[in-house]
């Protein structure tokens, strides 16, 4: 019989700074992206890139190349990470580590449904828990074998891909009527907007796109875990980590930023657009990673790390409030100022509500250990069977 209690207890241990950090970074790089979604129908755009107004179109284009496609490759990452390191204290105890992951990703699926179909429609938790299933192939494995099959899922597929966009002159682009979508989540009742939310959950997540998924999530599953078996979140890092950290900022910080901006400079080129997301996305997630842990272990009392770590510590219930708050001020059911904000309004929005939940989380720990959604989770992982 698995001993739920013990096997609950190992979790309890102190928290790693860096990790949080970087999850509370996350999460505020994740809402900068979502809150163009939350605020009008930027899914149904070739890009977030389209105002005129310079206000407006800056802020975008700040967004695109810094954020877009790269805070959710990143969240993907520490997801990796802790799960090695899920797994790595449940075998220390000797306990059944395969039982209990597939109880995390089990639970994650369910808060990922309520998410996507009763908050909002860019839920990335469903996504995490089915291919979370893949990834229990490779947890055990060695941290060089990670790292190929990692570095390799997302090479050759851009490679091959944006040969073949290319030679077919890159993708069809067919951009629907918004009016539809903007008057449902501007005047629809609630139940209009369930289904709209579906209509845009399945645009994205469906068959056709179920391999860009794998090949943008696993990977970076795969290269976190690579780091946490490699010492990378350690409170002492060795010497030769701080060279590989410095290394791996300075080349994928520019290369990046090379290749998010090239869209900007040739508009409706499908090659670069698709290496923006493909290539450009998790290199400057690597540029992020990297240099938030030299950030960290070089100088670890900076005051920012504390708000950052705490709304990292509670990043599950962050990321569905920071979903419910805007829903709430964009959608009908709430203040109903879906599509009549600007970009930058948005965007300005998204940084005040950011704060707030910053400021809630500071609070919320000095009377509790865990946020209310990694408290449930952790219930449904340890309960007894």
């Amino acid at each position: 019989m698995i001993n739920a209690e013990r096997a609950a207890s190992i979790q309890e241990g102190g928290r790693i700074l860096s990790l949080d950090v970087l999850r509370g970074f996350a999460l505020f790089g994740i809402l900068m992206v979502n809150i163009l979604d939350f605020s009008g129908p930027v899914l149904y755009r070739p890009s977030i890139v389209h105002s005129n107004e310079w206000g407006d179109r800056t802020a975008e284009i700040l967004v695109f190349v810094f954020a877009q496609a790269s805070f959710y490759p990143l969240f993907a990452f520490l997801f990796g990470a802790g799960g090695v390191m899920f797994y790595r204290r449940l075998e220390e105890k000797g306990l059944p580590a395969e039982h209990y992951f597939a109880r995390r990703l089990t639970g994650l699926l369910m808060i990922g449904a309520v998410h996507a179909f009763l908050i909002w429609h860019g839920d990335i938790l469903i996504s995490y828990a089915l291919i979370g299933l893949l990834f229990m192939l490779f947890v055990r494995r060695s941290p060089g074998t990670l790292a190929v099959w990692g570095v390799l899922m997302i090479a050759v597929p851009s490679a091959i891909l944006a040969v073949l966009l290319g030679a077919a002159g890159g993708f069809p682009v067919h951009e629907p009527s918004l009016s539809p979508v903007t008057e449902v989540y501007q005047s629809g009742s609630f139940g209009e907007i369930m289904q709209q939310r579906a209509d845009d959950y399945f645009y994205v997540n469906n068959p056709v796109n179920a391999p860009f998924l794998v090949l943008s999530i696993l990977p970076m599953f795969l290269l976190g875990g690579y780091a946490m078996k490699k010492g990378w979140f350690g409170q002492k890092p060795p010497l030769h980590l701080y060279r590989t950290w410095m290394t791996i900022a300075a080349v994928s910080g520019p290369a990046a930023l090379a290749i998010k901006s090239m869209p900007l400079f040739m508009p409706g080129d499908g090659v670069w657009m698709y290496l923006h997301q493909s290539a450009g996305g998790p290199l400057l997630s690597f540029f992020y990673i990297t240099a938030i842990l030299l950030a960290v272990s070089r100088f670890p009392e900076l005051h920012i790390y504390r708000y950052l770590a705490l709304t990292g510590r509670a990043s599950m219930s962050n990321y569905l409030l920071q979903s419910i708050v805007c829903t709430l001020i964009f959608y009908s059911y709430g203040l109903g100022l879906y599509g009549k904000w600007s970009s930058l309004q948005a965007i300005l929005a998204g940084i005040t509500v950011y704060l707030l939940l910053a400021s809630v989380s500071s609070l919320w720990f000095k009377h509790y250990r865990q946020g209310p959604a990694e408290r449930w989770w952790r219930w449904f992982i340890y309960q007894k069977r």
